[in-house]
């Protein structure tokens, strides 16, 4: 069964992967305990955990239970919140865990973190039962679809194509769609 069975040593292997210790990986090792708690994962392949922000929590969730962006088992959606859903693949049962966002404002760094592990579940986290539905391209495993963008040629897969109502064979990748984050460089 997936665990957190020691925050302490848990959060020295966050502290080495993500460069330093602070509240965020606090926050994400016992978010992390918990919502394994809940679901009752038995393996690393029964579980899919959706962080809601690109900060310190995710790389502790990250090293409390062994999800991966690559493997297709952590998934981000950018609500800027200290909150994470944890599913377990096999059962269904989904559980978002977040921060009940009353910290030790005002407390120096240390003490802030060890108020923190010192509360219990229900003083630092909030929990609640949810649905989570998945498409067919966006669970682990092999590409359920590959397709080339008609425009750019690149490969786009698990249905994050555009299709551009001329069929199957015309499918736009999501770039040349709507735009990119990015510009070419014409230095």
């Amino acid at each position: 069964m997936l665990k957190v069975d020691d925050v302490q040593a848990t959060l020295k292997d966050c502290e080495a992967f993500h460069g330093h210790l602070c509240m965020g990986q606090v926050m994400g090792v016992r978010m992390a305990k918990k919502g394994l708690e809940l679901i009752a994962a038995e393996d690393i392949k029964d579980l899919i955990v959706i962080v809601e922000n690109d900060r310190c929590i995710t790389d502790a969730i990250i090293m409390a239970t062994g999800v991966r962006l690559g493997r297709r088992s952590l998934k981000f959606h950018d609500y800027g919140k200290m909150a994470a859903t944890f599913v377990n693949t096999k059962t269904g049962q989904a559980w978002r865990v977040a921060s009940r966002g009353d910290s030790d404002n005002g407390l120096p760094p240390d003490q802030a973190r060890a108020a923190a592990l010192a509360k219990t579940d229900a003083e630092l986290l909030r929990w609640q039962q949810v649905r989570v539905a998945f498409g067919p391209g966006d669970l682990p495993g092999p590409p359920e679809r590959i397709v080339q963008c008609s425009r750019c040629g690149e490969t786009v897969l698990d249905y994050r194509d555009v299709p551009t109502g001329q069929g199957q064979a015309d499918p736009l990748c999501r770039a040349c769609a709507f735009g990119t984050y990015y510009q070419p460089f014409a230095g």
